[in-house]
């Protein structure tokens, strides 16, 4: 399984031809991040079945250990698919080349981290899967994924942070997000004076952008105020203003979530 691949915009392309191979690009990468994470998710399932709940105790250290290299290997997969389209958006957007210096990779997770949410998604979620089988597999994938995809988004998160040329991120969904992603991509790029230090603390991640089990979506580097958004992330600022009128904090993420779901 492989991404689709993004072609350069020819030399003559007006401003809006490179603004728009600029989205393209965008969704292209996001496109190269769900190819890593399915290859990722194939390789949890393999090594499931070294978890045996009748002997947890013998059985967790081993499993944590491969799991543990496993989603650190794909962690830095991620990590280097997003420095690579970091590199060509960039040098499109200013039309030179990128300094190989400029990109921030995503450390390697914190083992400690690692450990805290396997331990709850693998053996923490086994004693649900008499009432509700498969509940332990279906968390830990969504764990492994979200901790994984953390690579791209915290490489570009960190070099957008450190790069002079960019003026901040975008959010891109895969087009019918959940209310969560939905209310990120509504602020439209979210330049560096921002942060999402305020967002809802159930929504906990190590990398920049707050996210939950099992998200695919990605951040994108913006170099122009002017930024060419997705449809989505439009239409999502559109809810937001008519449904969180004269509200604020919890109350306005609440209207927001109703008004997204019965949308």
């Amino acid at each position: 399984m492989t991404a689709p691949t993004q072609q350069a915009p020819p030399s003559d392309a007006t401003v809006g031809q490179v603004a728009t191979y600029a989205l393209e690009a965008a969704v292209a990468a996001r496109a190269a991040q769900l190819v890593i994470r399915a290859a990722l998710m194939r390789d949890v399932v393999k090594l499931w079945p070294l978890l045996n709940k009748a002997r947890l105790a013998e059985t967790f250290p081993g499993w944590l250990t491969a799991m543990t290299s496993l989603i650190t290997n794909y962690h830095g997969q991620s990590s280097a698919a997003a420095a690579t389209f970091y590199r060509a958006a960039r040098a499109t957007a200013l039309q030179s080349p990128t300094p190989g210096s400029l990109i921030k990779p995503a450390p390697s997770p914190d083992p400690q981290w690692v450990t805290r949410a396997l331990g709850f998604s693998g053996p923490g979620m086994l004693s649900r899967d008499t009432a509700q089988p498969g509940t332990a597999l279906s968390t830990t994938l969504g764990t492994a994924s979200r901790i994984a995809l953390d690579g791209g988004r915290t490489t570009i998160g960190q070099t957008v942070q450190a790069d002079p040329a960019a003026v901040g991120w975008f959010f891109l969904t895969d087009g019918d997000p959940c209310h969560w992603c939905a209310m990120i991509a509504s602020r439209g790029v979210v330049f560096k004076e921002h942060s999402m230090d305020r967002s809802n603390a159930r929504f906990i991640g190590e990398g920049t952008a707050k996210v939950h089990n099992k998200c695919g979506c990605t951040l994108s580097p913006a170099f122009s105020r002017s930024q060419q958004l997705p449809p989505l992330n439009d239409a999502a600022d559109d809810v937001w203003q008519q449904s969180t009128a004269g509200l604020s904090g919890d109350a306005a993420r609440a209207a927001f979530r109703k008004a997204w779901n019965e949308r």
